[in-house]
């Protein structure tokens, strides 16, 4: 039965297995924290947090949509990725079997992240979040 625990784990084995054929090697707190990997390029440790996105928004055909946001049980507060907390987004798209590496000034403050999966069909750029150009 696929939860989102599963979806979750199973976009988190899709990045460690990518970062393993990048070179990369992946590490897993072993505490709760804000992000769910730590890759290692040699130079650089990059906190990473994994998305699976597979949810259609409202008001899109050719997107899909990753929530980004994290609400107190109450609803009292909600939060967003701060870059203090994350260097990355990772999201897998199941519907094109890719991974889509964010850095922070695409998704951080932000509640939802929608991805485009293919060019909309009017030729608006700006504003738009297309998966081709973040393919990992």
């Amino acid at each position: 039965m696929e939860t989102s625990n599963w979806k979750g784990q199973l976009a988190v084995t899709k990045v460690q297995a990518r970062a393993l054929e990048k070179g990369l090697i992946p590490s897993i707190p072993t505490m709760d924290c804000r992000y769910d990997l730590v890759l290692d390029d040699g130079n650089k440790l990059w906190r990473i947090q994994v998305k699976y996105a597979n949810g259609k928004p409202f008001h899109s055909n050719g997107a899909v949509m990753a929530k980004l946001a994290y609400e107190t049980r109450h609803r009292q507060h909600v939060y967003t990725y701060s870059d203090f907390e994350v260097d990355a987004l990772i999201v897998y798209i199941p519907k094109l079997e890719r991974l889509c590496w964010f850095p922070t000034n695409v998704f951080v403050g932000k509640k939802v992240l929608y991805i485009r999966l293919t060019p909309p069909v009017n030729g608006q750029n700006k504003k738009i979040t297309l998966a081709e150009n973040y393919f990992w």
